[in-house]
């Protein structure tokens, strides 16, 4: 398995059948993202995906570190949309209780009916949201398809829904590709 590599890409580097799935960036996290230089880029809609982006998969508690920094990023005027296809609504809906945030949970992703409709409730254009997620076949793909920006984020744990790691053999072929495209590394 190819280690997971940091940094911007530059989409152009790519054949455009890959472009569909190139994220803006690579972070090990989500406490790398500044949101205050998110703001000053013209986002105002910050789109997350939970498990293996926020908190580990089936997780129930959210890391105090994870709740300061969606707190940082409501205090720098960015609003917040927890977006997921999970068969657990009870357990989205306590996850983005404790946040503070709310979610739209809608179709599987990679649809982009989700992220249109969480456009659609916050008034945002694709130009203003933007999204952060751990997969690129669900949550790039289908940022993407709607037109969004997406970083790609380093998964919280190995620990992995089957299908997730169907879907990690893909992910491992086209980072040989998307490496190609990094231009500069974090």
């Amino acid at each position: 398995m190819t280690e997971f590599r940091t940094g911007r890409y530059n989409p152009q580097r790519l054949p455009r059948l890959l472009r569909a799935v190139c994220p803006t960036a690579a972070v090990d996290s989500v406490l790398r993202l500044d949101p205050c230089g998110l703001f000053r880029r013209g986002k105002r809609l910050l789109l997350l995906d939970v498990d293996n982006t926020l908190l580990a998969w089936k997780g129930r508690q959210v890391p105090p570190d994870v709740a300061a920094w969606v707190g940082a990023v409501l205090e720098a005027g960015l609003r917040v949309c927890v977006v997921s296809n999970t068969k657990r609504p009870k357990r989205l809906r306590a996850l983005c209780e404790a946040l503070g945030v709310p979610f739209v949970r809608d179709r599987f992703k990679p649809s982009r009916r989700m992220f249109q409709l969480a456009m659609e409730r916050y008034g945002a254009s694709p130009e203003e949201t933007i999204m952060v997620g751990d997969q690129l076949f669900t949550d790039v793909l289908g940022a993407r398809r709607a037109g969004i920006e997406a970083i790609w984020v380093r998964p919280v744990s190995g620990r992995e829904f089957v299908g997730t790691k169907i879907s990690r053999l893909g992910e491992t072929i086209l980072r040989h590709w998307l490496d190609r495209a990094l231009e500069e590394e974090s």
